[in-house]
């Protein structure tokens, strides 16, 4: 696809929406292994949501600070959750401002070491929808779909590099089947991505060829995930964007392309003119926002090429 195609692309993707509708995301809020606390700036952070009034907020993983050995005791699971809520998700309940979540490695990992901190994080979220009703056949927090303003919200358990299982592929594609609209609008995120965008993390993707093909032949808009502690929107070969949220917590990272390391930010989807505008705010005072002159111009994965969306607001 060229570059004027997908310039075009971009101005009419999920064009014809009737009601305004602003999405933020935020992910790796974390802080080191173990970490009761957090950095400043996530408070900061949180303030600046809360002036933006968003109509959800969207944690694309890595809340808390787990996924350490030895391993972490219920406690401590405790105090971890009990710090995120009180420097994020209180300000933001305390403003009505819904918070959906999907697992993160650090948070809620699927691999077997780590059962404990999945049972806290279900605990955790357990009749925490953010006054969100769920779809039929949902399994909050892991896995579930919501409508915001007519936009489908889809998330699924994607914490494991690799192919999915088939049972949480499948979970996508019958939710997929039940509530994707041909003229509606559907973003599906997870903690994942599906490309290689930070250096040191390659490997750790969605290297799914299956999951990204049903995800088009559903009409996908929007795949938005975390863990590389990178921002970057891109678009692949069929058009869908691949949304790529900065960390608030812990270390900033180079692309795979090298490059100057950003700085920490959280991501936005604005339709207010039908179109989507996609920002990244950084820090420190989360005013101004990432400059996009200084992302790559593509990214090259085992499942093809990410252009990056010239037609981005930034």
């Amino acid at each position: 696809m060229n570059s004027a195609r997908i310039f075009a692309v971009a101005l009419c993707l999920l064009a014809n929406q009737a009601a305004a509708q602003t999405l933020v995301l935020v992910s790796d809020l974390n802080g080191r292994y173990g970490s009761t606390e957090y950095s400043p700036r996530v408070a900061v952070a949180a303030e600046s949501i809360v002036k933006r009034r968003p109509d959800v907020v969207i944690s694309v993983g890595d809340m808390v600070a787990g996924q350490r050995k030895p391993l972490l005791e219920a406690p401590q699971l405790d105090q971890m959750w009990r710090g995120f809520n009180q420097v994020f998700a209180d300000p933001l309940a305390a403003a009505g401002i819904p918070l959906v979540v999907t697992p993160g490695n650090h948070d809620g990992s699927a691999f077997p070491d780590f059962g404990l901190e999945r049972q806290h994080f279900e605990q955790q979220w357990s009749g925490r929808q953010g006054g969100l009703e769920l779809l039929p056949g949902s399994q909050w927090p892991r896995r579930y779909a919501a409508r915001v303003e007519g936009v489908l919200l889809l998330s699924f358990d994607g914490t494991l590099p690799g192919s999915l299982p088939d049972s949480e592929r499948g979970f996508v594609e019958d939710m997929l089947e039940q509530y994707a609209e041909p003229d509606g609008k559907t973003i599906v995120f997870s903690h994942l991505p599906m490309w290689p965008l930070a250096r040191g993390r390659e490997k750790e993707i969605l290297n799914d060829r299956r999951l990204l093909d049903l995800l088009h032949r559903h009409g996908v808009d929007v795949y938005a995930s975390g863990h590389h502690h990178f921002h970057y929107a891109g678009m692949d070969d069929h058009g869908m964007i691949h949304l790529a949220v900065g960390a608030l917590g812990g270390n900033v990272r180079q692309s795979t392309s090298g490059g100057v390391r950003q700085p920490h930010s959280y991501a936005s989807i604005d339709f207010d003119r039908g179109t989507p505008e996609i920002r990244s705010y950084a820090a420190p005072d989360f005013h101004g926002t990432i400059d996009q002159s200084t992302l790559p111009s593509s990214i090259e994965g085992p499942l093809g090429r990410l252009q990056k969306i010239e037609a981005a607001a930034y």
